[in-house]
């Protein structure tokens, strides 16, 4: 959120300083602990409609960020799959139900054959789905390196190691007492709010890292289970990500032996060949969630806070940056989005 948010500035003209806590450039945050899926309508199996009408978009803004940048980032729209037993049909068809309603689509669920002719890989019999072919996904740990490097590249600073103690108006103050004033400062911190620590919540992911080269699967793919839905999506050079969607806990601790087994055999009762896939990492993280699990724009005079985008960093950030960057430069707010400012 904040490197969009920097990027949109820096476009347009303005000097930006981004103040980051980490000693970078590598991170270890909740934006690196991500698939990266731009997936508006698989979201509304159990998300608002309103997190629908924000990303609907969210490939051509991507898509646009990424020709600007002009590096090669893994960004595909291959769509994605939803994939459940068939003993959960009844299921898939209320999710099928709710998504055509909301999106005023004409979706219909897949039989294993079909599901077998857009990923041959998937060897389950018993796999009934959903495919949504406007659908796609961004390599995290790319997108993050190249914007940071194209702000490094455009005369932006970026203060590694640098921690923000206090922020009032459009002042800050650092660890060593240092005060800095700027036209606006916009805090996207997250859990690590200065502004919003009572009002957030931490929503863990987990993400085991695997590289399996003889498997051929092309799009992300979810696994829609009762207890813990999970998902798998590709990366380059056969690796892929395997993933919980959410836990409900504010927990940094390791991913535990029962959750690493639950995400494992998932990935099993996809394709078999995942049982000789290499894990090369396992991580987890905490994102950022207010009550009603939507984002907001917080203002404080030329004090905003751009936070809470629960688990749809990559889907929602390049359209709360152009909010944050209008209201900053024209004093302008989105009437449509009017939920989005505190």
């Amino acid at each position: 959120m904040g490197l969009l948010v920097a990027y949109k500035f820096l476009k347009l003209g303005h000097k930006v300083t981004i103040f980051e806590k980490e000693i970078g450039p590598s991170l270890n945050n909740c934006s690196m602990t991500a698939a990266g899926m731009l997936s508006p309508y698989c979201e509304l199996i159990h998300s608002d409609k309103k997190i629908f009408d924000l990303g609907c978009d969210s490939t051509l803004r991507w898509n646009e960020i990424i020709k600007d940048l002009k590096k090669k980032i893994f960004f595909k729209t291959r769509g994605s799959l939803v994939l459940s037993d068939r003993e959960h049909e009844s299921e898939i068809k209320s999710i099928c139900s709710r998504i055509n309603k909301y999106t005023n689509s004409s979706f219909s669920i897949l039989s294993n054959k079909k599901i077998k002719t857009l990923e041959p890989e998937i060897d389950s019999t018993e796999l009934i789905g959903l495919f949504f072919k406007e659908e796609g996904q961004i390599d995290c740990n790319q997108i993050v390196d190249n914007l940071i490097k194209f702000l490094l590249d455009n005369d932006s600073q970026v203060r590694f190691g640098c921690e923000v103690k206090k922020i009032r108006d459009n002042s800050i103050f650092l660890a060593d007492k240092e005060k800095i004033i700027f036209d606006h400062v916009i805090e996207c911190s997250g859990l690590l709010s200065l502004n919003n620590k009572n009002k957030l919540r931490a929503v863990r992911g987990e993400i085991i890292e695997v590289v399996a080269p003889e498997i051929k699967i092309s799009r992300p793919v979810r696994l829609n289970h009762f207890r813990y839905p999970v998902y798998i999506a590709p990366r380059e050079k056969g690796v892929y990500l395997i993933g919980s969607t959410e836990i409900e806990s504010e927990d940094f601790s390791p991913v535990s032996i029962r959750s690493g087994l639950e995400l494992l055999n998932s990935s099993i009762a996809i394709c078999k060949s995942f049982s000789e896939a290499r894990i090369i990492k396992l991580s987890t993280n905490c994102r950022p969630a207010y009550p009603d699990n939507l984002p907001k724009i917080k203002i404080k005079k030329d004090y905003i806070s751009a936070n809470g985008l629960f688990r749809h960093g990559y889907l929602l950030s390049p359209v709360i940056a152009d909010l944050v960057v209008d209201y900053c430069l024209k004093d302008k707010k989105d009437k449509n989005l009017s939920y989005i400012y505190k």
